[in-house]
């Protein structure tokens, strides 16, 4: 009887074994299928680029962004029919990971690989099961490992000339389509590159490298590279901008060069750009190298890997807690307190928390599901530089000693259904991640008036283009704008927002008496999505030096026709313009 007990066991253990065999290699299977529809849209870029394709190319990021999620439910789903009765055991887990770490060992992308795994484990376990013995997350033999980043480069040396070079780095594309005037662009990057001569490097003894996949977003192509003098090895890196225009030829739009420069290309508040590779990791490890005060997990979030980016921001994450100096607490975030999210940080930290109350402060009368769902609206949106990001988590956990008590209370009482206390540990059910920015209504207090003229042009430029996107912000206070470090204005409040098409864009009707208009209460009806540009100047009504600024500048955004125009545009199919650097960069074509 004995025999028979111990053989049933190892009969158990044996058919385990093979199911998660199995589980691995669905995972695997399920992470090759989804790779390779990502790339295949991607591969799709250079074509729509082309072709001036610009709907396509909106849809075709639309479209991408989903990939993912479908295919770890359609994984999730397929386990569950290999494993059957036994897919929640946590033994067969343990196995499936042993088994799948080995599969993907030598794999070009393991490290995107391991994420993927770690997403289906949390599809069929729930987010709230998760733990490290599970994921490929902190252990240090899934940590990511530098490699190699020759394969992906291209260098073309200069000691026949930088003209020629040059030459050479723009022919290297091939295109279906011309260029209007290649001798043209040379020569404007070349009286660019002269400037630094000297200065950053020495132009005439150095060569060019760059990587042989182009970058892809919204209507332009860039080559990324840098610059390296060969007498001390100095790099500067580069980006060039190629556009296409109205007659089907290509143009370089600026020559950005320096690492100030590239990162603003690279902004947490850009569209994704689409990379024709299949060594996306190798080309995250490159970008490194160029901007070195970038985190790996916004590069990852730059070319589209947004799910591996949240592995790698959780690993930042850690480390950066360790790092933390000891005294140093989670606080609320500086500002005036918003009505729907409660939202913490640290003095040193480059990003904030952000959490949504359990109830709302009136009149906000939005749902939490509303909430998420203007989140994931600006996730699929094109931010075109004016929308920050975000990265949501669930069952994000902290350490509990790290908040102060004033934070800590505000979260039991404003947001006590979304936390968890689990001995030393601090669990946030549901969080979105934000990069830190001086809000607005602060930046103008502080600002002399110089910086306040910059930043009403830059305020009113936001809306702008935020509105010749589709997007309107809806509560337009300062306090929901904040100012990069390069001086830029961006949305960051994304409770009211909405597609522009979807406002009703109205001049306040005429007082039919002197009591009616000096009535606090509407003398007109108001519809639901009713807006009135004429009462805009309320939102600068706190600082009257910066509402003049900003009438001076934009007194257009006042109209009622002004945005009737806009969606006119929007529904008459145009795509506007919205360069990811600055005006003065860009070449004169003339």
């Amino acid at each position: 009887m004995a025999n028979r007990i111990i053989d049933h066991a190892e009969d158990n253990k044996s058919i385990n074994h093979v199911i998660s065999v199995k589980i691995s290699r669905a995972i695997l299977a399920g992470f090759e299928s989804m790779f390779a529809d990502f790339l295949n849209i991607t591969l799709a870029a250079q074509s729509r680029f082309e072709r001036a394709a610009w709907h396509e190319v909106q849809d075709a990021m639309k479209l991408r962004l989903k990939i993912y999620e479908n295919k770890v439910e359609n994984t999730a789903h397929a386990i569950k029919s290999i494993a059957y009765e036994e897919y929640m055991e946590t033994s067969l887990w343990h196995e499936a990971k042993h088994q799948f770490a080995t599969l993907i060992i030598n794999h070009e992308n393991a490290l995107i690989g391991q994420t993927f795994f770690n997403s289906v484990f949390g599809s069929i376990k729930g987010d709230e099961n998760k733990r490290d013995v599970h994921l490929f997350i902190l252990q240090e033999q899934f940590k990511p490992k530098t490699r190699s980043t020759n394969e992906i480069l291209c260098h073309l040396d200069s000691a026949t000339g930088v003209i020629s070079a040059l030459e050479q780095l723009l022919n290297y594309f091939k295109f279906r389509i011309p260029f209007e005037d290649i001798q043209r662009d040379i020569s404007s990057i070349n009286q660019i590159l002269r400037k630094f001569d000297g200065d950053m490097l020495s132009i005439e003894n150095c060569h060019i490298e760059f990587a042989k996949s182009l970058f892809f977003r919204n209507k332009a192509t860039y080559i990324i590279g840098r610059i390296i003098d060969d007498d001390d090895n100095r790099c500067v890196p580069f980006a060039l901008p190629i556009l296409n225009n109205d007659n089907g030829e290509l143009f370089v739009d600026a020559f950005i060069i320096g690492e100030g420069q590239l990162s603003m290309l690279f902004g947490f508040a850009r569209a994704y750009f689409m990379v024709d590779t299949d060594q996306p990791v190798r080309y995250v490890d490159y970008l490194c190298q160029l901007l070195p005060r970038k985190q790996r997990f916004e590069l990852f979030n730059a070319i589209g890997f947004i799910k591996h980016a949240k592995t790698e921001f959780y690993r930042y994450k850690v480390d950066s807690t360790k790092d933390m100096p000891t005294g140093e607490k989670y606080i609320s975030a500086p500002g005036i307190k918003g009505m729907v999210m409660l939202v913490f940080t640290t003095q040193n930290s480059e990003y904030v928390y952000k959490i949504i109350k359990d109830t709302f402060t009136p009149p906000k009368n939005i749902t939490r599901k509303g909430v998420m769902e203007k989140y994931d609206f600006v996730k699929n949106a094109d931010r075109i530089g004016r929308l920050v990001d975000t990265q949501e988590f669930r069952y994000l956990a902290f350490d509990l000693s790290r908040f102060s008590q004033e934070i800590l209370i505000e979260l039991k009482q404003k947001a006590g259904n979304n936390i968890i206390i689990s001995g030393n540990a601090l669990i946030l059910k549901h969080v979105y991640v934000e990069r830190k920015m001086l809000p607005l209504n602060l930046f103008v207090k502080q600002s002399d008036d110089i910086e306040l003229k910059n930043v009403m042009f830059e305020y009113g430029n936001a809306i702008k283009q935020l509105a010749a996107a589709n997007i309107f912000p809806g509560d337009m206070l300062m306090k929901n704008f904040g100012v990069t470090r390069w001086g830029r204005v961006v949305f960051y409040d994304y409770d009211e927002i909405c597609p522009l098409l979807e406002c009703h864009f109205k001049s306040i009707p005429q007082a039919d008496n002197t009591f009616d208009e000096l009535s606090n209460e509407p003398w007109f009806d108001i519809e639901p999505n009713d807006v009135f540009p004429e009462q805009f100047s309320i939102f600068l009504s706190s600082n009257l030096k910066a509402k003049k600024y900003f009438e001076f500048y934009h007194s257009d955004l006042f109209d009622a026709v002004y945005w009737q125009k806009l969606q006119k545009s929007i529904q008459d199919g145009e795509i506007a313009d919205v360069f990811p650097y600055k005006d003065k960069w860009r070449f004169n074509r003339n």
